[in-house]
């Protein structure tokens, strides 16, 4: 109550929403939207996970120790069972999205076992920009004034902290300046024609090349050329849709070797001799609760349940009229109850729900969504669903 009433959050804690399904569908079609819109992490598909160690190797002409981490997943089949998951999604997530997060994981968790035992991290000698020129002149600058107070721990702590910072600034700058170059190759190597429009200017000489003007094209010739662009359209979309991600490296990665083929997903990385050393299978672990194989929208989690739920709105085929129904029918009449609010993510299952009974108890966004009455609404609605209790 005091979250409606005195603070008025948009961001509330517990947001939630509920729809009935149509008139006619059944548990089972409930049971294929809560698969869907249901989040999977790579952890949930994990079956085992083995790491192995070569304490001494040799690699590129150094002296390192080589972990080689091996991941066992369970096969699409395990899956849920309606969801679209398939063994190329799963690959794709590993090889791509869960190695670049476990890279950066791993050079972060190193970073603090790094402070922990007291060892500066060194910089790097090969050529810089101008922004981090300027960083190390004022870190050599801070240095040079700070020679004589080598006894102050906690100035060596902010210096590392200052620096750990700075590193992953540069990274993230990298990855980004990567991608919008990946962006602006792909944009220049695309045909004038990938969106379904001529370019006005092709058309024209065409026309002067051509000397045939638009009002001479027969009416046949038109048609010939408007399914000819449809087809070609059709055929740029799926292609878009085949599109595949493409893994993005970093200046400190690791390793060395990575391959995911059938239900084994394995990597080796490489660390320094004088590096300490690290329990991969607990940072893979964390790593894999925040990798989503399946994330389609805000909606954290989805339910079936019924109409008979009190924060279910159903009046029937006739919301206008709002009949009463009694507790037996709306108890036989299926429903979702999700927690989370994302309209967009329901409105595309609405040849299966009532989309004219989907409701939220949050007030926001039922105002920017429905607007006003509807909020209004929504507030004497849920004062009352607090007091009815007692």
């Amino acid at each position: 109550l005091q979250e409606i009433l005195m603070t008025a959050a948009a961001d509330i804690k517990t947001p939630i929403m509920t729809c009935p399904l149509l008139k006619g569908k059944t548990n089972d079609d409930a049971s294929q939207i809560t698969d869907k819109l249901r989040k999977i992490t790579v952890a949930d598909i994990i079956k085992s996970m083995e790491v192995s160690v070569i304490p001494f190797a040799v690699h590129g002409g150094e002296v390192c120790s080589i972990h080689k981490l091996k991941i066992n997943l369970y096969k699409p089949e395990h899956y849920p069972k309606h969801t679209d998951i398939t063994e190329e999604d799963w690959e794709e997530t590993m090889t791509v999205t869960f190695l670049r997060k476990l890279e950066d994981a791993i050079e972060t968790h190193m970073k603090m076992l790094l402070r922990i035992r007291g060892i500066k991290i060194e910089k790097d000698n090969g050529p810089k920009s101008g922004n981090e020129t300027d960083n190390d002149d004022s870190d050599s600058g801070k240095k040079a004034g700070g020679d004589d107070d080598d006894d102050d721990d906690e100035g060596e702590d902010t210096e590392a902290d200052d620096l750990g910072a700075d590193e992953q600034k540069r990274k993230k700058q990298a990855t980004d300046e990567q991608d919008y170059e990946e962006s602006d190759d792909d944009e220049k190597n695309e045909p004038s024609s990938v969106s379904g429009v001529v370019d006005p200017e092709m058309d024209d000489d065409e026309d002067e090349d051509g000397e045939v003007s638009k009002e001479e094209t027969p009416e046949e010739d038109k048609e010939d050329t408007l399914e000819a662009k449809k087809e070609v359209k059709s055929v740029q979309q799926e292609s878009k849709k085949k599109k595949r991600q493409r893994f993005v490296s970093g200046e400190k990665d690791r390793h060395i070797f990575a391959e995911g083929k059938g239900k084994t997903f394995e990597v080796h990385f490489k660390f320094h001799k004088n590096e300490p050393h690290i329990l991969l299978a607990q940072v893979a672990q964390k790593t894999a609760q925040k990798v989503y194989v399946q994330n389609l929208g805000k909606i954290e989690r989805c339910t079936v349940a019924n109409c008979g739920d009190p924060q279910v709105i159903y009046y029937g085929d006739n919301p206008k009229e709002r009949a009463e129904i009694s507790n037996e029918e709306k108890k036989a009449s299926p429903a979702l109850h999700a927690s989370g609010v994302d309209f967009a993510g329901l409105w595309e299952f609405q040849d299966k729900l009532d989309v004219r009974y989907l409701y939220s108890n949050s007030i926001h966004d039922m105002l920017n969504t429905f607007g006003v009455e509807a909020a209004r609404e929504t507030i004497i609605r849920e004062i009352n669903h607090v007091f009815k209790s007692y």
